[in-house]
Order: structure tokens, then C-alpha cells, then sequence
């Protein structure tokens, strides 16, 4: 009876102390989620921002005819292309290799953008 009652103390002492113990872990991811959150809809805010001015960027060089309508026409394309891939990234949050990826080809396309208005082809 005794050996049963020790088992039993034991086996209370274990679980309450794994429980104790999952508790502080689970407290301290806790804050984290929210953080990572705000950086997402931040980072994500900033590429949005990007991708309208990119494309304002077009629309004024086509308007300006320092772009042709293909160069134009060509370099949106380009501009949807990006923000498609954005909206599938962004289902499930932007992870820092998304981002990354998404400001690395949003680079390159306002290098596009900046050569093609500046290379005197305005047929």
C-alpha cells in the first residue's frame, strides 16, 4: 500500500513538473509571435509601397514617352509577375528569405526600369 501511494506521489510530481516546466517555454514564445508579425505586415507594407511606385514609375515614363508602349508594356508584365508571387508568399506571412527574394527582384526591375528610360528607345 505504501510502494502504491510513493508511485502515485511520484507520478503527480512528474507530471506536475513537466508541466511547470512547458510552461515558461510556451510564456516565452509567446511574445515572440506578435513580434514577427508587426515585421511581416511591415516588411510587407514596404513591398506593396515598392510595387506602386514601380509602377507609377512606368505609367509616368510611358506618359512621358521616355518609355515605348512595349518597354512599358513589357516591364509590367514583369511588375505583375512580382506581385503575384508576392500575394502567394503572403498567404501564410513573408518569411525573411521571401522578403529578401521579393526586394532582390524588385531591385533588378527598377534597374530595368531606369535603363529602358534612358536608352532613347521611344518608338
Amino acid at each position: 500500500m505504501k510502494t502504491h501511494k510513493t508511485l502515485i506521489a511520484a507520478a503527480i510530481l512528474i507530471t506536475a513538473g513537466l508541466g511547470a516546466a512547458s510552461i515558461p517555454a510556451a510564456a516565452s514564445a509567446a511574445p515572440m509571435r506578435p513580434i514577427a508579425v508587426k515585421m511581416d505586415m511591415r516588411a510587407s507594407a514596404r513591398i506593396d509601397a515598392r510595387i506602386r511606385n514601380l509602377r507609377e514609375d512606368i505609367r509616368m515614363g510611358e506618359r512621358t514617352h521616355r518609355l515605348s508602349p512595349r518597354e512599358a508594356s513589357r516591364l509590367t508584365t514583369k511588375l505583375n509577375a512580382i506581385a503575384r508571387l508576392k500575394r502567394s508568399y503572403d498567404r501564410h506571412g513573408l518569411t525573411r528569405s521571401e522578403i529578401a527574394t521579393l526586394n532582390g527582384k524588385l531591385d533588378v526591375l527598377n534597374g530595368h526600369i531606369r535603363v529602358q528610360a534612358h536608352d532613347g528607345n521611344r518608338r
